[in-house]
């Protein structure tokens, strides 16, 4: 199955902002062991319960990408105490509801499906009372849901769940709203997943030509991910050129609104080397890679998986070009 995840950070989550703490300043740009230790010991000041929610939340994404999954899990539900849903409350209710969807998530993540659906189950049957079923809190539950239920292959349970999603979000945040263009986004990925590449195909190409002509969604992160899918896509066709277009474009969203040495950033270097090394073109893939490389032995150490892939890649391509500067001239 193809995630989100192989193009973004570590699992198909709600995009939760943070404020300026020292923790949130550190996820994802410092390595994982020290950005637990900064949100550990900022806990232990004198802090808001919402600046409490804010970082055991990512202390839980954090313990997440260490492959610790039942300490994110213990994590975010401390955070859940921090911003409890209540009748009125909608911002409550929806920070509430994106963390019973991280927990759901990892639970599918650990393959416990059984736990995952009763977290759902849980999730909107607390949102019913506290926002109604027709809510924004609730569309987020539903559009995970409809994550969960691809990769379950429960083709028709995933289409009715991002539907019920994306109606909510249209009709009450708007069809170009950010919300919108995720779960619409989320929604080409399952497809992805159920085997129905055509149609996913269909859909990428229909949100790239929202993104690409919206002012808004210039350097929004969310453009990237789109074209990454569709840079993918196009590679597994062969069309290398395209590939190599939309990785680049990808690329350029992401140093804009990530900076350079980003973990993400890294991620659409180490795209566009592989896809330039398939079309032959050995310099620019190499100072690609060489990029990504740096960037990820840097942030992840160098025998991270992801370094590690990155590394490979590199040498590959450095052995061609040895092989091409031994190859001899034909006059």
């Amino acid at each position: 199955m193809l995630h989100r995840s192989l193009f973004v950070a570590v699992l198909l989550i709600p995009a939760l902002g943070f404020a300026q703490t020292r923790c949130g300043a550190s996820f994802e740009r410092e390595p994982t062991k020290t950005t637990i230790n900064v949100c550990r010991d900022e806990l232990h000041g004198p802090i808001s319960h919402g600046m409490k929610e804010e970082i055991l939340t990512i202390l839980g994404k954090t313990y997440l990408a260490q492959g610790e999954q039942d300490i994110a899990i213990a994590s975010w539900n401390e955070a859940s105490q921090y911003t409890l849903p209540a009748k009125d409350q909608p911002e409550a209710n929806q920070k509430w509801a994106e963390l019973q969807v991280l927990i759901a998530q990892t639970y599918a993540q650990m393959d416990k499906p059984k736990l995952a659906y009763a977290q759902y189950m849980k999730a909107l049957k607390t949102l019913k009372v506290t926002s109604g079923e027709r809510s924004v809190p609730s569309a987020v539950v539903y559009d995970s849901m409809g994550t969960f239920y691809a990769q379950q292959k429960e083709a028709d349970k995933a289409e009715h769940a991002f539907l019920r999603s994306r109606i909510v979000y249209e009709i009450r945040l708007g069809a170009d709203n950010p919300k919108t263009i995720d779960t619409r986004l989320n929604h080409a990925v399952a497809l992805m997943d159920l085997g129905q590449a055509d149609q996913a195909k269909a859909r990428f190409e229909e949100l790239a030509n929202i993104v690409n002509t919206d002012t808004y969604y210039a350097n929004q992160p969310i453009r990237a991910e789109i074209l990454t899918f569709l840079g993918t896509m196009e590679m597994q066709d062969n069309n290398l050129p395209t590939a190599a277009m939309h990785y680049e474009e990808a690329f350029n969203v992401r140093q804009t609104a990530f900076g350079p040495n980003d973990l993400r950033t890294s991620q659409s270097l180490n795209n566009l080397g592989v896809v330039l090394f398939r079309a032959g073109n050995l310099q620019r893939a190499e100072q690609a890679l060489s990029r990504a490389y740096i960037i990820r032995k840097d942030l992840l150490g160098e025998k991270d998986p992801l370094t590690v892939s990155t590394q490979r890649n590199l040498q590959a391509v450095i052995a061609a070009e040895d092989a091409a500067a031994k190859r001899p001239f034909n006059n």
